[in-house]
């Protein structure tokens, strides 16, 4: 049944077209250069047919039909075809290091970049090279989903230690007419602490419309910071200490651990 699951997965890059351009999109090519060493004609790391072949160790004809079912795709890519005037400077560039006669004496060269050898390797089927960039791929699809949960966790904490941290604010606060600007003064401090910056520019900078919507934007580990610094303001609230002791009390700490990084 897994290996059903799995077949069914792996199969969605060779399927969809959408599915291809969100991973090239999304993913950095370099891991193929771990998979099998690539012999790039040029610094740009373009190949020529032949050589995505080789890599994936099917054949030329077969590269050159999945290229023809799929141009469009490869042309967005980058994929270019030499001919004349640029094929002659395109040889002269890559001078007698790619001395194959397949591209010296060659009268048209397809040549394509490093994110063509890649979608080739989401469609190719019957290489074993291309179930292992898939795999890749899958893991790497897993790994986001994982970190997006990890993520949703720290959020939902963080909304909790913010609701305590405003609940002690309106608890142990006296009231007065300036009691309301207790809240937004407690949040820039904790902004100012882990970002040095205030609430209002980091929801410019973030695109935030207000304090809920910027935490949506920040990562797992900004979330977790500003836990940290709620849950020891959420305290000291508690304790009936003033704000400018409070204020001193997290400069201190967090200029310690600043000097101690």
């Amino acid at each position: 049944m897994r290996k059903m699951e799995n077949a069914y997965t792996e199969d969605k890059y060779i399927e969809s077209r959408c599915i291809r351009n969100i991973t090239l999109n999304s993913v950095d090519y370099d891991f193929l250069d771990k998979i099998k060493v690539i012999p790039y004609l040029t610094n740009d790391m373009v190949l020529s047919i032949d050589q995505v072949a080789s890599y994936y160790e099917v054949t030329t004809e077969g590269i050159k039909t999945i290229i023809k079912r799929n141009r469009e795709e490869f042309e967005a890519d980058g994929m270019v075809v030499l001919r004349g005037k640029e094929l002659e400077n395109f040889k002269k560039e890559i001078g007698s290091v790619q001395s194959e006669p397949n591209i010296l004496f060659s009268s048209v060269l397809t040549i394509l970049p490093k994110r063509s050898l890649l979608r080739a390797g989401m469609i190719i089927t019957n290489s074993g090279i291309t179930k292992q960039v898939r795999n890749y791929l899958l893991n790497i699809e897993e790994q986001a989903k994982t970190e997006t949960k990890l993520w949703a966790i720290q959020r939902e904490v963080s909304k909790i230690e913010r609701a305590r941290m405003t609940s002690a604010i309106s608890k142990y606060i006296p009231d007065s007419p300036h009691k309301r600007f207790a809240y937004p003064n407690y949040t820039n401090m904790v902004y100012r602490t882990i970002f040095n910056k205030d609430a209002k520019t980091m929801k410019m900078e973030r695109g935030a419309k207000d304090d809920d919507s910027l935490r949506d934007l920040l990562s797992k580990e900004e979330l977790a910071k500003i836990e940290e610094v709620e849950t020891i303001i959420t305290g000291l609230v508690s304790m009936e200490f003033t704000y400018k002791q409070i204020q001193q009390m997290i400069n201190d700490r967090y200029m310690k651990k600043l000097e101690n990084a």
